[in-house]
């Protein structure tokens, strides 16, 4: 089988981006020939990418490299017109709106390559939707009227390491990982320390994650209130090597995105060991029901009680969480979208 996956924007460090590279490994470790093709690309995530400038060129590489499939890593049905012939096509929906885009920042997603919008003829040109959750698939129904095939995102294979465990019981430490934007509520958790202070006063916040050009006032703004209130660490673009010492020097994995898709970042803290605590409504409910909360309050009660927990509960409760998020491998993601395809 040949596959050739099209994601506008691999110079982002997001969830789609990293989704794609993992794809791409997946697939050619079983054996399938693959060829990635965007408008830009981020040399430390990705090497072999045929990038282009203009995305009328698609339908003549579509023709000399003749793939059986035509794979839209993210939900841009616009580029289907640039194909007057060719394979069959598949998309991998993350959600089925756009959920970060305002007024403001708009122009910016159109310069990345997003033309933000779904048009239904062009839909009917798409043979299989894949999503990430149970969560999106409702999503996908209600808003286009199409089913899909839910294929949880991998991890990177040395989250799944047994040396990614934690073997120390770390400090009464909060991390929460993820792009500096406001859905993602990391301002939340900066107000939040306060109230948490009063019942543990040694915690601490580490935010991590990759600042998006796309809402550089947000990030702005998260510096501003982190120096005001103290106790908070920002820990700007880590490797993945940083990021794994990160997760495994905390005691818990704080999630406050209200709605999140399904959210890989919490996973790859499971796979540490790291409890991990979630708002709800998510759609890593697929993973696990432990710890996801209906309300803020609830939120912030349920990381209290993770922070407060004694040291045998909360290893066992480690041991739980990683074991729930070992079966995301790229090679068992691959497989899951290939036996959709086929």
């Amino acid at each position: 089988m040949r596959i050739l996956i099209f994601h506008p924007h691999l110079d982002v460090k997001g969830g789609s981006e990293r989704l794609t590279r993992l794809l791409s490994e997946g697939l050619k470790e079983a054996g399938v020939s693959v060829l990635v093709v965007s408008l830009r690309r981020d040399p430390e995530w990705f090497d072999e990418v045929l990038t282009i400038e203009d995305p009328r060129d698609l339908n003549g590489i579509v023709r000399r490299y003749n793939p059986d499939w035509f794979f839209l890593a993210i939900s841009e049905t616009h580029y289907l017109r640039f194909l007057r012939d060719g394979p069959r096509v598949a998309m991998y929906v993350h959600f089925p709106l756009e959920e970060e885009v305002t007024e403001e920042n708009i122009e910016d997603y159109r310069r990345a390559g997003r033309f933000l919008e779904v048009d239904l003829e062009e839909l009917k040109r798409v043979d299989r939707i894949f999503v990430n959750s149970s969560f999106t698939a409702r999503a996908v129904r209600m808003v286009w009227g199409r089913d899909s095939v839910v294929a949880h995102p991998p991890l990177e294979g040395m989250f799944l390491e047994e040396e990614a465990r934690v073997r120390d019981f770390p400090p009464p430490r909060i991390i929460y990982v993820g792009r500096f934007t406001p859905l993602k509520r990391q301002d939340f958790l900066i107000m939040s320390l306060e109230v948490i202070r009063r019942t543990v006063p040694q915690a601490e916040l580490i935010l991590s994650g990759f600042p998006d050009k796309r809402h550089t006032s947000y990030f702005e703004e998260i510096k501003r209130l982190s120096e005001r209130t103290g106790g908070v660490r920002i820990v700007i673009s880590p490797d993945d090597r940083e990021l794994l010492e990160l997760y495994r020097g905390s005691r818990v994995y704080a999630h406050p995105r209200i709605g999140e898709h399904f959210g890989i970042t919490p996973c790859e803290a499971m796979a540490c060991g790291i409890p991990i605590v979630m708002r709800g409504p998510t759609g890593l409910k697929d993973i696990t029901d432990r710890f996801i909360a209906e309300s803020d309050w609830s939120f912030l009660e349920a990381i209290i009680e993770v922070l407060k927990m004694e040291e045998g509960k909360w290893f066992e409760l480690s041991s739980t969480m990683r074991e729930r998020v070992l079966g995301l491998t790229p090679r068992g993601f691959a497989e899951k979208i290939l036996g959709g395809l086929r």
